[in-house]
């Protein structure tokens, strides 16, 4: 077994050699962090050391062990039946113990329950009791808070008067000399007789009178005095004198007022610059306003570069002034300053902002009304929306030699966050000036003009260079309203333009008894001059509007303007090309549909399809029926429209026509159309034969002419039948419908004696196969 040190010397230390000295701690035993090994290495250590010598032979050390062991084995069967005993102790006291915590529990119950009802019954008897005294003690408070009413009403009553002797020694020195008196206690006092008078004419209106308009006479006086001297400071400029004068005046009220006044001054020579630029300067006495075209150039040139420059010193002049107005604090610690729109710098710079915009708004209105080009009116408004705060100028003086780098880091943001908000209120204003509803009204219509007066030359629109002329112009067009509030003119200039364009797409719609060589034209320019354009201009457009410029410019509205043209512009457009283009193919087709159809006419009133009656009502079979199977062919009439129908590729491929003098783009259209025209035609006509023609066939035979009706039924199956091989040659594809009316009528029971309708025989065929 290892040895290890003793961390606790007590344990086995005894210099006694005597084993029954090694007595054992059973405190030591019952300790939590008792270790068994540590404690058995300690007494091994201290048997070891018993003897002084330090020789000892093994059977003295292997006894002195054993009885170790034996201690230890003693002591364990003691504790043992220490913890039975405990145990059997516990098992018999615990059920007890159980019935002594449930009996207590009862009788708290009943307790409580006891002291409730004692309380139920008592508590009437106490309220009432207790209520007079109750009420008393409100009186007594209610008439406690009178008397310090009462007591601070007649502090304030002494101190009026006290203030009054006082402000009238103070305003007598005034009089003689304004730097012997302290201004700053002058205002304190006024503003407190003031209060306190106002206070006491709450409980009797009459009460201060006199001291009221004395109080009045004196801060008259105090106003002319600072004013006067403030308004000096703030034009010169002189930050701290003018600040504390400010600082006097917000006490009594008075600072907005001067404030507005100075900022009127400070504009009023910026305003005079206006008037003069903006009007010719021929007479004093009557002045006109100058050309748009000049406007424009004066307002980007001289007039918004001053006025900005003037705004924005002017922000640094007032944040120079807030400055020391707060006492050399951080100037964002001071809510009356900084927080919220309506701080002082915002204030007097809104003030100056007004009178900008109400002068640029009465000389500019007599000059928009004057335009005549959009360009200048867009000139003059890119113009004024450059004026602006400059972000980036230099902060404050005061601010710069500061220590505390803190606050001249707040004092820039603060200033770049009041000139930003400026700015964007100037924006908003200056903007009202040019959003007038005439203003707005002629820019839309000159807009839509500029579409419409290409238009107006119908040929526009068949020439590719000409009708690029009039797309170019509807994309300058849509440029220009982009850029003049195209929430308001936008609509107006694109149902203009819808209209416009519409009315121009109806010149290919076709007329009657229109010729095959203009339809061709027509459809020619519609495809490769017209839809070309138009789809290239919507591209462009789309674009456009989604480009960086117009999201600079409109960031909220891209998604509205884009969809505005794709829904009610573009997309109608696009649908009228259609519906012409479906209408001049059909009609060019119809050209060539209409002499095949004409070799057909009369077929179905043919005598082939009933007996004629000759003398004495006797029936007799017409010449033109023949007598037998043999002897049936296709009748003369079908063999002229089958051999119309082999003649419309010949039909189609004249015209072509020569090439000299021909519209460009009528070659390559005829190469790309005319196959499906070529199948679409003979289907046309295929189908005219039978819904025209062969349904309206009506067989009448007398019930003697079996042999008869079945061979009309046969001569009309025959046909048919010539017609489809006909057909064969021509197309690849099958007709459906003639294979069923075949099918149909070689199918159908002839009934002699009575009418026979085609058309109902192949409906009642149908319906039964179905």
């Amino acid at each position: 077994m290892q040895d290890v040190p003793n961390p606790n010397p007590s344990i086995g230390t005894s210099p006694s050699t005597d084993p029954a000295s090694f007595a054992f701690s059973l405190d030591e035993l019952a300790s939590e962090n008792f270790d068994v090994i540590q404690w058995i290495n300690t007494s091994l250590q201290c048997i070891s050391s018993a003897n002084p010598d330090g020789v000892e032979t093994d059977a003295e050390l292997e006894g002195r062990i054993t009885n170790l062991y034996g201690r230890l084995h003693s002591y364990s069967q003691e504790v043992a039946s220490s913890v039975d005993d405990t145990i059997t102790q516990a098992l018999v006291r615990l059920p007890r113990t159980g019935l002594e915590v449930g009996r207590m529990v009862t009788e708290v119950q009943q307790l409580q329950q006891a002291l409730c009802k004692i309380r139920e019954e008592a508590q009437p008897a106490v309220e009432m009791i207790s209520k007079p005294y109750v009420a008393q003690l409100n009186d007594l408070k209610k008439t406690q808070k009178k008397l310090m009413r009462c007591s601070e009403t007649l502090k304030k009553a002494s101190e009026v008067d006290s203030n009054m002797k006082q402000l009238d020694d103070i305003m007598e020195k005034l009089r003689v000399s304004v730097s012997e008196v302290d201004i700053d206690l002058v205002a304190v006092s006024i503003r407190e007789v003031r209060q306190n008078l106002a206070d006491l004419q709450k409980l009797e209106v009459t009460f201060g009178g006199k001291q009221l308009e004395a109080v009045e006479r004196h801060e008259q006086l105090l106003q002319r005095v600072v004013e006067t001297e403030c308004m000096e400071q703030l034009r010169r400029r002189v930050v701290d004198r003018a600040a504390h004068l400010l600082k006097v005046l917000d006490t009594i009220g008075r600072a907005d007022a001067v404030l507005q006044q100075f900022s009127a001054e400070s504009i009023a020579s910026e305003k005079e610059k206006v008037f003069c630029l903006l009007h010719h300067s021929e007479s004093k006495v009557s002045r006109h306003p100058i050309s748009p075209v000049r406007a424009a150039e004066v307002l980007k040139t001289q007039l918004i570069p001053s006025l900005g420059c003037a705004l924005t010193d002017q922000l640094d002049y007032l944040m120079q002034l807030a400055h020391v107005y707060s006492g050399n604090r951080d100037i964002t610690d001071n809510a009356e300053i900084s927080e919220g729109p309506e701080s002082q710098p915002v204030k007097v710079l809104r003030l100056m902002a007004d009178e900008i915009v109400e002068c640029l708004s009465t000389c500019l209105t007599p000059i928009l009304q004057c335009v005549e080009r959009n360009p200048e009116l867009i000139s003059c408004f890119e113009a004024v929306r450059q004026l602006s705060i400059k972000i980036d100028s230099t902060p404050p003086k005061v601010c710069v030699g500061a220590e505390d780098g803190r606050n001249v880091k707040n004092s820039l943001c603060r200033r770049d966050d009041i000139a930003e908000q400026i700015n964007f209120y100037t924006q908003t204003e200056l903007a009202h000036i040019f959003e007038q509803p005439k203003v707005l009204e002629s820019f839309a219509r000159r807009e839509a003009e500029r579409v419409e007066d290409l238009l107006k030359d119908s040929q526009s629109i068949m020439k590719y260079d000409r009708f690029q002329v009039v797309m170019n112009g509807l994309m300058e067009a849509v440029k220009a309203v982009l850029q003049f509030f195209p929430d308001k003119t936008l609509p107006i200039c694109v149902s203009r333009w819808k209209v416009a364009l519409v009315q121009s797409l109806t010149f290919f719609q076709p007329a009657p008894h229109t010729h095959q060589t203009e339809l061709l034209e027509r459809l020619s320019a519609l495809r490769k001059i017209v839809q070309q354009l138009l789809l290239s201009t919507q591209k462009m457009c789309e674009d456009y509007v989604k480009s960086a410029e117009v999201r600079r410019l409109r960031p909220t509205e891209v998604e509205s303007i884009n969809s505005q043209l794709s829904e009610q512009l573009w997309r109608p457009l696009n649908n009228v090309l259609v519906i012409c283009a479906a209408e001049c193919q059909q009609a060019i087709k119809q050209t060539v549909i209409a002499p095949v159809i004409a070799t057909a006419d009369g077929y179905e009133s043919q005598p082939l399809w009933r007996l004629q009656s000759s003398n004495g009502g006797s029936a007799v079979i017409s010449n033109s029926v023949l007598h037998t199977p043999l002897h049936l062919a296709p009748s003369e009439m079908v063999r002229g429209f089958g051999e119309a129908i082999v003649e419309i590729p010949l039909a189609l491929e004249s015209l072509r026509g020569g090439s000299e003098g021909r519209f460009d783009g009528i070659e390559e259209l005829l190469e790309e159309v005319t196959e499906y025209w070529l199948d679409d035609i003979v289907r046309t006509a295929v189908s005219d034969f039978i819904e025209s023609k062969v349904a309206n066939i009506i067989m009448c035979f007398p019930l003697n002419s079996d042999d008869a009706a079945a061979l009309a039924v046969e001569q009309l199956v025959t046909d048919l039948s010539y017609l489809k091989s006909i057909l064969a040659a021509v197309s690849d594809d099958p007709f459906e419908r003639l294979e069923s009316v075949l099918s149909r009528l070689k199918t159908a029971s002839i009934k002699s004696g009575s009418t026979i309708a085609i058309r109902e025989l192949i409906a009642e065929q149908g319906q039964s196969k179905e």
